[in-house]
């Protein structure tokens, strides 16, 4: 089987994309899905448009609030504010990237997808066995994400329901998250539209995250895959391989030959991919470790200074934020060690094989 990719522009629009069907659902309601480029439509565009102004707004709001607050020496109500603002810069700036980057990252999936399409049958149960695992990680992660916005969502009407049994009149309003404003958020009408506002901003905020880095674990995890197959196709071609035949018979050598070529071929493809996924998710990889140290610093000084029920909104957040890096690592190491396995077996097998029937 040889490891031809097929150009971009022969991959129908509308590709099934089932090896990374949960992380393009995720994308896609933020509007972007980098395959789509080509094709994407209106109502996407204006999608994304929405949720980047929905981001920057929030953004804004809550580092004044927070600013505010820690002028006037409230410190917990600082970083309270201050937490979310952290993820959605990070949501914001890692859908920027996608956006700057969208090319590399479509004719990394394309050539995914047109690998899987050409794949061997003794590939099929690795191949399989990855994307299963692809499709767990994302779905562990959104879960653990959207848990999180839902206890920043739910939170303030446990507290105001509470006050409300106690016998507070009036009611003081409490918003999911914490941010200046230009007007009375005691207002119902107000409040009203800024409960729904701050709880749809959840969605930009947990898709830009979550479904960007389940597509970069996904794609690690696939390449990885490709690793696994050479070793395959090594195992099944020293299968076939006779001693005496091959001193005897030039056919048979020069068989030999051909196979060897074409699986070196092969692996400087899976080579090159590497190199495509590096290029196009660098920026990604970068940000996500530098704004994850942040978020953790921030959560630690959070759960010691934040009193009450909100200690608990910050557990799954946490969570959330080592779950990311573990994916980050994860795929990484799985991918070094594809490329240079730690005790060299797989990669030495190879190069022998290589000098002994190509050189």
């Amino acid at each position: 089987m040889m490891y031809n990719v097929a150009p971009v522009s022969k991959l129908p629009p509308t590709a099934n994309w089932d090896i990374f069907k949960l992380q393009r659902k995720i994308l896609l309601i933020f509007g972007l899905w980098p395959a789509d480029r080509l094709v994407r439509r209106w109502y996407f565009k204006l999608l994304i448009a929405i949720n980047l102004i929905t981001l920057t707004i929030c953004m804004v709001g809550e580092f004044l609030h927070g600013l505010y607050a820690y002028r006037d020496g409230n410190l917990s109500e600082s970083i309270e504010s201050i937490c979310p603002t952290v993820s959605r810069i990070s949501g914001f700036l890692r859908m920027v990237f996608y956006l700057i980057n969208e090319e590399k990252i479509d004719n990394v999936l394309n050539h995914i997808r047109q690998a899987v399409l050409d794949q061997h049958p003794r590939e099929h149960d690795v191949n399989k066995r990855l994307i299963t695992l692809g499709q767990q990680f994302t779905f562990y992660l959104f879960l653990m994400m959207f848990f999180a916005a839902c206890l920043y969502g739910v939170t303030p009407f446990f507290i105001m329901a509470y006050s409300w049994f106690q016998g507070q009149r009036p009611l003081v309003k409490l918003l999911p998250f914490k941010l200046a404003l230009p007007f009375d958020s005691q207002n119902s009408l107000y409040f009203f539209l800024t409960t729904i506002f701050l709880n749809y901003a959840s969605a930009p905020t947990i898709t830009s995250q979550s479904g960007c880095d389940a597509l970069f674990s996904g794609v690690c995890l696939y390449v990885y895959g490709q690793f696994q197959a050479i070793k395959l196709e090594l195992k099944a071609l020293s299968v076939t391989l006779d001693n005496t035949a091959l001193k005897d018979s030039f056919a048979e050598t020069r068989r030999v030959n051909e196979e060897l070529r074409r699986i070196s071929k092969r692996h400087q493809a899976i080579i090159d991919l590497v190199t495509e996924v590096r290029n196009a998710f660098t920026p990604i990889v970068l940000l996500t470790y530098t704004v994850t140290a942040i978020i953790m610093c921030i959560v630690c000084v959070a759960m010691l200074v934040v009193e009450g029920i909100y200690k608990f909104t910050y557990l799954p957040y946490a969570f959330a934020e080592l779950a990311l890096l573990f994916l980050y690592s994860y795929s990484g190491t799985i991918i070094r060690d594809s490329v240079l396995p730690k005790d060299g077996t797989g990669l030495i097998e190879y190069i022998s094989l290589i000098r002994c029937f190509i050189f």
